[in-house]
């Protein structure tokens, strides 16, 4: 046998699995440069190495009509779709066909044996250089459901470079192999009609006073409608959009997997006059519970099963905005709409209400009760994992994070910090290769916070006296939600669900509220804690853990990750400028 990173390779996979290694950091020859996507697994129980082949390319698209410069992954938005069992191998080889550096993060995997490919530079690799490839690998044994990856350089994810990936169980485990007869990926998404180059220079200048950009438009499987009367700026061009449309058997049972792979909005997703029972998130499956709809936040996933046992017509899927978590919008439509139709009922527009219900002592309508606010998430206390855990506890290191925003002295620019310390990020000097010295002094502005213990059980309280809710996501875990509430946390006072707490890998800080996490330290690597919200990470909310550095350093680091130090950036090149179209 032999080793791809970590994992090993079957026999009868030892010639792909050599090819493979011995293209991980060439550039490709142009008899090579344009992949076909590669054809559906056979989902089987047996583990298999999956192979996926991407080039990454700058075009434009118009995915709601209105044309702008965009990122894609085999020129698709959003990109392709990774879907593998639990247990398979997972290797993705991709092509830098950009004129700028990339990196791909795969959100809601812990990397476990293989930190190196977690793609997070500064923190864990150098990016990709532009004309040359890099082969990711890393294994599923630990992970199942429903997870996405994205970009995690500049801001590359906003621009287009987004996708899911659907680790299915075996037959012989999954719980819900039976509840449900077939499933849908639903990928939301907030949508600028402007690249992330212009906006962050508008974002990062003393004249925004730290207020992110707000979306133009939203998206459900990368497609909407927009009105072109109300295109900002005028000149762009515009043209009809389309909305998705899901075909509905009547009687049948459907999983809807959500997943919000936008940039800063957080979205309350319903179907009109269907309730939604939800049995995952963010990868754990869960006690089932019967919603009437479902915050989530940017980084979450639900899985939802769906029963189309309604009147046989046409139904409104609706993903609307959480507004009251956004700047004032100018030309945003605060309902992103999708086409449900039964079979049978034809092809016309829905008609359908949703949670709007009519006052008859009103002239306005009034919101159902029973629907939930966009900015929380669904109450803590509500959601429990299928599989019980206890809470993890004794506590060997709590660290209060304090959520802030304020205006720099030197540039007058407003930048985000936790407990005072605004992240900067160091793409080609990776904390992980630091790590590695005898001795090592992280720079302040790198924010490293360092556990060295084994199995030490690590508390994070995050503490947000802000009016915007922040949804957090930490790498190389899945940690348990143990507290979530208004005000202050005071530990021994306030209430904890202390009884099987939800485990997830992003969990939303409520306006002037906490939330607390609780984690094991078991797995050697570096990992980010940071707030979803991609604009609030080019403007300093981030962290990260060196989690047993000794054990770390003891892993070697491949030599195809360590490579990509050895190329410097571009010439002229600056970190956080945003994509720039030619």
């Amino acid at each position: 046998m032999i080793r791809i990173g970590s994992h090993r390779c079957l026999l009868w996979q030892s010639v792909i699995c050599a090819l493979v290694c011995l293209l991980a950091f060439h550039p490709f020859s142009s008899s090579t440069s344009n992949f076909a996507d590669a054809a559906p697994p056979e989902f089987t129980s047996t583990p298999r190495n999956r192979i996926f082949f991407w080039k990454v390319t700058a075009s434009t698209l118009a995915p709601d009509g209105v044309t702008r410069p965009v990122l894609l992954v085999n020129d698709k938005y959003p990109g392709p779709k990774i879907e593998v069992n639990r247990g398979d191998y997972i290797t993705v080889v991709v092509q830098n066909a950009l004129d700028v550096p990339t990196s791909f993060h795969w959100h809601g995997f812990t990397m476990r044996d293989d930190p190196w490919y977690d793609g997070v530079p500064g923190m864990n690799q150098c990016p990709i250089p532009p004309g040359t490839n890099f082969t990711y690998t890393f294994g599923t044994d630990n992970t199942s459901g429903t997870h996405w990856w994205h970009a995690h350089f500049e801001n590359q994810y906003i621009d287009g470079l987004v996708g899911a990936i659907i680790v299915h169980e075996p037959p012989e485990t999954d719980p819900f192999l039976h509840a449900y007869d077939e499933e849908r990926t639903i990928i939301i998404s907030d949508w600028y009609h402007q690249p992330t180059g212009p906006l962050l220079a508008h974002y990062l200048s003393p004249d925004s006073h730290g207020m992110e950009p707000v979306p133009n438009n939203g998206l459900i499987n990368g497609k909407h409608t927009f009105n072109c009367a109300n295109v900002i700026p005028a000149d762009l061009k515009c043209e009809k959009g389309e909305r998705t449309v899901f075909h509905f058997l009547p009687n049948r049972r459907y999983r809807l997997r959500i997943i919000n792979a936008g940039a800063a909005a957080p979205f309350l997703f319903s179907v009109d006059q269907h309730q939604l029972q939800v049995i995952e998130a963010d990868g754990t499956n869960l006690n089932p519970i019967l919603v009437d709809s479902v915050p989530v936040n940017n980084g979450q996933r639900y899985s939802v099963i769906l029963t189309t046992n309604q009147e046989p017509k046409n139904y409104w899927m609706r993903a609307e905005f959480g507004l009251d978590c956004l700047p004032k919008p100018t030309n945003l439509d605060p309902v992103i709409l999708a086409e449900v139709r039964y079979q049978g009922a034809g092809a016309a527009e829905p008609t359908s209400v949703g949670r709007f219900v009519p006052d008859p002592n009103s002239k306005e309508p009034q919101i159902n009760p029973a629907f939930v606010e966009a900015c929380k998430d669904l109450d803590l206390f509500q959601l429990h994992p299928l599989q019980p855990v206890p809470i993890l506890e004794p506590i060997s290191k709590s660290i209060q994070v304090r959520i802030s925003f304020k205006k720099n002295e030197t540039d007058n620019i407003v930048r985000g910090y936790l407990n005072d310390i605004t992240y900067a990020a160091d793409p080609w000097n990776p904390t992980m290769m630091q790590n590695l010295k005898d001795v090592v002094q992280y720079d302040v502005a790198q924010h490293v916070m360092t556990i060295d213990k084994r199995d030490s059980i690590v508390q994070i309280i995050l503490d947000n006296s802000l009016g915007g809710e922040h949804p957090f996501h930490l790498h190389g875990h899945v940690f348990q939600v143990v507290a979530q509430g208004e005000g202050l946390y005071e530990e021994g006072k306030s209430q904890l669900s202390a009884v099987n707490p939800v485990r997830r890998d992003t969990a939303t800080v409520p306006r002037k509220g906490y939330t607390v996490i609780r984690f094991k330290a078991d797995n050697p690597g570096v990992w980010a804690l940071h707030c979803h919200i991609e604009w609030h990470v080019t403007t300093g909310l981030v962290m990260q853990f060196v989690e047993l550095p000794d054990e770390l350093r003891a892993m070697h680091i491949p030599k195809q990750a360590a490579q990509l130090c050895e190329v410097p950036p571009p010439a002229g090149f600056k970190a956080d400028t945003g994509f720039m179209p030619k």
